[in-house]
């Protein structure tokens, strides 16, 4: 009898176990659908912030600055869209490499082209872009 309750008990904890990884590896491959970057801090070299509405070009080069911004780039998601031609401002993010490549995020309303592809964007990550470009508008 007591040989039967170990093996369930054995049984009920491998049970576990392989539902806790099958929920790990699930959450993880959601999370990184309809990402549009990964961008590594380190590669960075500077990020220009070009808003429209206050006509101001900023270059940011502070380490923590820019793993702020990278962070925030970083979590956009959104799906492939075509261009929204009822966009009141266009909003322009450069974020510049240490190898000399540059990735270029233009926010228009609520679609962003990334590297000439269009994503359409929800509220949520709109107003991240928006708290982004108005964090950075004002001339220093």
């Amino acid at each position: 009898m007591r040989k039967n309750k170990k093996k369930s008990n054995l049984w009920k904890i491998i049970l576990i176990l392989f539902f806790v990884i099958l929920l790990f590896v699930g959450t993880s491959i959601i999370s990184s659908r309809n990402k549009l970057v990964d961008i590594e801090v380190k590669d960075v070299d500077y990020i220009e912030i070009i808003a429209n509405k206050s006509q101001v070009m900023q270059t940011i080069k502070n380490n923590k600055e820019i793993k702020e911004i990278v962070y925030s780039l970083n979590k956009l998601r959104g799906k492939k869209s075509n261009r929204d031609t009822s966009a009141d401002t266009i909003n322009y993010i450069n974020v510049y490499f240490n190898s000399g490549k540059k990735i270029e995020f233009v926010k228009s309303g609520q679609v962003i082209r990334v590297d000439n592809k269009w994503y359409a964007l929800n509220r949520r990550y709109s107003k991240l872009i928006e708290k982004i470009i108005n964090k950075y508008q004002t001339i220093d």
